[in-house]
């Protein structure tokens, strides 16, 4: 956990600028939902173009600040008192600081004088539907630097894109019509902190929707369980953060090449529950063998040298009408996966009990 502010001031700033500039009802829409490619690519590209190790898309309200996605720092979320788009968002414009520790809004932030010690900031506005601020694109590093026009420019074209995203549907129907439903709180309940995915409890509620739609719409679809191969033995040697850190490079290779419909959750330690709707039998194999060939191409950097893992899937379909409940749908590919498993790892089984 990052260190608590002494600075009351700071957060009484924050709490009146937030109350005057901050769209909460459109905010909430955005807190707490899964990590999505479109954001996290923007990320990536604005760390490689401004060259910061740290760049982020969040979303406000007057009591926190949550990251739809963040690039090079393990935090989901931070206190409206320990974030660094108060200037920002009270500016409402590009904001630029070339050196924190000589800039009196920041010289005592306890993001600057304490880890990660971040000296330089970048922050554009984002708006809402409504025209109001809704969060922050933002880049930081632990050096002073100054900026260019052209990266000033930069900033400025990596954040209306990060707008255009804003505007467009955020998430799949399914996921759309449930986000809608439940409160800030609730979603935050089914929210895995650790992968940004759904956890078991929300991937479970996807599937009863997802299938009800299925026999709505007359389309089968394909249940699979997915977890990583030998991953104890990855904790065993690297330790539990290099574990994590191989979930979340997992996670994000799924959420880069699942399409806009599919769901996936964190389902166990290592498991992953993935609903694949309105897809064929050959088309459920060729999406999992994708992933599991992107997986298997993923790097996680240690100090003692890279990391690789690969994963094994089972998967079942399900026929519009289908009786059969969730358990045992789940049951079903949880079964091709110990054939997986059996067969040698690294590879996806179907069940053939429903096939």
């Amino acid at each position: 956990m990052p260190p608590q502010p002494n600075d009351t001031r700071l957060s009484r700033t924050f709490a009146s600028t937030l109350t005057l500039r901050l769209s909460e009802i459109h905010t909430s829409e955005l807190f707490y939902t899964p990590i999505e490619e479109r954001f996290e690519r923007i990320t990536r590209i604005a760390r490689s173009a401004l060259r910061v190790p740290v760049a982020g898309i969040s979303v406000l309200r007057p009591d926190k600040q949550w990251f739809k996605s963040i690039s090079g720092w393990a935090i989901n979320e931070l206190a409206a008192d320990m974030t660094m788009c108060a200037a920002t968002i009270e500016a409402n414009a590009l904001t630029i600081v070339p050196d924190t520790a000589e800039d009196p809004r920041f010289s005592d932030h306890p993001l600057v004088v304490g880890k990660p010690h971040f000296r330089f900031y970048a922050g554009f506005p984002l708006l809402g539907v409504d025209g109001l601020t809704v969060g922050t694109f933002c880049a930081m590093d632990v050096k002073p630097r100054s900026v260019t026009p052209a990266q000033e420019q930069l900033v400025t074209d990596l954040a209306s894109l990060v707008q255009l995203e804003l505007a467009n549907d955020r998430l799949s129907d399914a996921q759309r019509e449930l986000v809608s439903r439940l409160s800030v709180s609730r979603r935050e309940a089914i929210i895995d902190p650790l992968t940004r995915l759904w956890n078991r409890r929300g991937a479970l509620v996807f599937l009863r929707n997802a299938m009800k739609l299925a026999d709505a719409e007359q389309q089968e679809m394909a249940i699979c369980i997915l977890d990583i191969d030998n991953f104890k033995r990855i904790n065993d040697l690297h330790g539990h953060p290099i574990g994590d850190e191989a979930l979340r490079k997992a996670a994000q290779v799924m959420t880069s090449l699942l399409r806009h419909e599919d769901v996936a959750g964190r389902f166990g330690g290592d498991e992953f529950l993935i609903l694949l709707p309105n897809s064929s039998e050959r088309e459920a194999a060729t999406i999992l063998n994708r992933l599991r060939e992107a997986i298997r191409s993923t790097v996680v950097r240690t100090r003692e040298g890279p990391v690789m893992m690969t994963v094994s899937a089972g998967f079942t379909m399900r026929q519009p009408g289908d009786r059969q409940s969730e358990e045992e749908l789940i049951r079903n590919a949880d079964d091709a996966l110990s054939d997986s498993k059996s067969a040698g790892r690294n590879q996806v089984q179907f069940d053939q009990q429903t096939g």
